[in-house]
């Protein structure tokens, strides 16, 4: 419907123009090619159309990497997507542990744009693999609740992560 298309269209234009002129690590590739592939897992890899979580996906990482407030969002995308961002998004004072411990206890839908953002890592430089990996299994560990398209998440993470580490050296 149209309202919902309009949600996420206009958070992608968002997160397009606040990521503007950042580049994805170890690439030339603009970071915000980052966030739209996150947004086509959640919708296409794990089944979940919600347009809320959709536009969640595209603004996942905007609180962290640009100057965008989460009023702002709240103001634009509404109060569920603004809340989700912020789970998503590490604190200055969020050690790496403190921050999965709280995104355990954050709602399903941020951690399965979390799922998302771990299993597009995964295909990033090989010089990241390792770590990425790790970041993976800690995200695969965030399926605790039995809603299909976090059930489809973990399947295709889980599978994801397998064929990586037989296909190492």
């Amino acid at each position: 419907d149209e309202p919902a298309a309009t949600l996420w269209q206009n958070a992608a234009a968002m997160a397009a123009e606040a990521h503007e002129g950042q580049s994805s690590p170890g690439s030339t590739m603009p970071y915000f090619a980052h966030p739209a592939r996150v947004a086509m897992l959640v919708a296409a890899e794990f089944g979940c159309t919600d347009p809320e979580i959709i536009a969640t996906a595209y603004l996942h990482d905007v609180f962290e990497k640009t100057s965008l407030t989460r009023e702002a969002v709240a103001l634009t995308m509404g109060a569920h997507v603004a809340e989700w961002v912020e789970w998503l998004s590490k604190t200055t004072k969020d050690e790496k542990e403190t921050y999965w411990q709280r995104l355990s206890k954050s709602p399903w839908q941020a951690r399965l744009v979390k799922m998302a953002d771990a299993l597009d890592h995964l295909n990033g430089p090989a010089e990241y693999r390792e770590a990425r990996l790790r970041t993976a299994r800690k995200a695969l560990a965030l399926a605790t609740s039995d809603e299909p398209a976090i059930c489809r998440a973990a399947k295709v993470l889980e599978a994801t992560i397998t064929a990586l580490l037989e296909a190492r050296p």
